[in-house]
């Protein structure tokens, strides 16, 4: 495969997209590129106030064509990781950075998919009611498809998001629930008199034997990432704080779990006289797309269009998607092939930016009846 599948239009807004360095939270210049393409166009679009809930320095950027139509086509304007100094490599099947940043693939093979096929759209007079939402804090906090408040008649969506080749999407996710638990001792000199102090680190320990770790079931994981504490080896450590996470496709499972493990840790906490804060919440919910579903549908005309056959998979991240099915909306994440995201070994296939833009031009221009 050579880059002469890829359009020179379409290389040139990824390029444009991925030059801009926009981490979670400074994504104005991202929105900047974006409101300005579309006016181009001759089409209104303007900004949400998401950036009351982001912290950041710009809302969602939100294009309502021919009056919004039914469904919408996502992507997020931020990188996890500063694209600063990028330099591109065009290799003969593929764009990468030269290795020394990431490409910012994840979500720039999105938004320029999306952009190429909106102004194809334009030029041809083929496009069809629908809403473009591009959202902020995706990599974070998910912050801006959270804010985001759909207009009644969007009934479904499609994120472009996703690492998979395109052709599939994801149909079904786990949900995550973020915890942070922080454990309570009593300080003393650990040299002079250790006997007067509840070692908060020791408590952590031994409670943390009690923690299913890793894979509990074909459903769920667990996971505590972050632990602190502590302010001097003569000290005895009077507080530490551990942050985790536990994933599971039911909600109702993952309740139970969670109350069991706090349960368990505050057994450990009364037994040595310590006491424990804890406190946790949904970061995102699980959803399940079937086939018989509206996106599903949409979708399966676009590939069949483009000779492509559409493959559900389930995945154990999250993405906007999860927002945007809590809120009624059913939706799915398209793959548009961004591969090794987050890295700086990331790239992207030329054909798979194709194929990508090719699914959203479809999906732009043709009707789910």
């Amino acid at each position: 495969m050579n880059n002469k599948v890829l359009d020179e239009r379409l290389k040139q807004i990824f390029i444009d997209l991925t030059s801009i360095d926009a981490v979670s939270g400074n994504e104005a210049p991202v929105a900047a590129y974006i409101k300005k393409f579309i006016h181009k166009l001759g089409l209104k679009v303007f900004t949400d106030g998401a950036n009351e809930l982001s912290n950041g320095n710009t809302g969602n950027v939100i294009a309502e064509i021919l009056d919004g139509g039914e469904y919408l086509l996502a992507s997020h304007m931020d990188t996890p990781r500063s694209t600063a100094n990028l330099k591109h490599q065009f290799l003969p099947d593929r764009i990468t950075s030269d290795g020394t940043t990431p490409l910012g693939v994840d979500d720039r093979g999105g938004l320029s998919s999306i952009l190429f096929a909106l102004e194809k759209a334009v030029k041809a007079g083929t496009l069809k009611p629908c809403t473009l939402l591009f959202t902020v804090c995706e990599e974070t906090t998910l912050a801006g498809s959270m804010y985001y408040k759909p207009n009644p008649h969007i009934k479904y969506g499609f994120i472009f998001d996703s690492y998979m080749s395109p052709g599939n999407f994801v149909s079904e996710t786990c949900g995550a629930i973020n915890f942070e638990f922080i454990i309570r001792g009593v300080s003393a000199h650990a040299g002079i008199s250790p006997e007067k102090g509840i070692n908060a680190i020791k408590v952590a320990a031994e409670a943390m034997t009690k923690f299913p770790f890793g894979r509990i079931d074909e459903v769920t994981t667990a996971n505590i990432g972050i632990m602190k504490g502590g302010t001097g080896t003569n000290v005895v450590c009077d507080e530490v704080n551990l942050t985790g996470e536990l994933r599971t496709d039911i909600p109702s499972h993952g309740e139970q779990l969670m109350s069991g493990i706090i349960s368990d840790f505050n057994e450990v906490c009364a037994k040595y006289g310590a006491r424990m804060d804890s406190k946790y919440f949904w970061d995102f919910l699980p959803y399940n797309i079937k086939d018989s579903d509206l996106p599903s549908i949409h979708f399966a005309k676009a590939a069949k269009n483009l000779g492509l056959t559409p493959a559900p998979k389930k995945s154990m991240g999250g993405s906007d998607a999860n927002s945007l099915n809590a809120k009624g909306i059913k939706t799915i994440n398209i793959g548009v092939g961004a591969q090794n995201p987050h890295g700086n070994d990331e790239f992207i296939l030329y054909e798979d930016l194709q194929a990508a833009s090719d699914i959203a031009y479809q999906l732009l221009t043709t009707e789910i009846n």
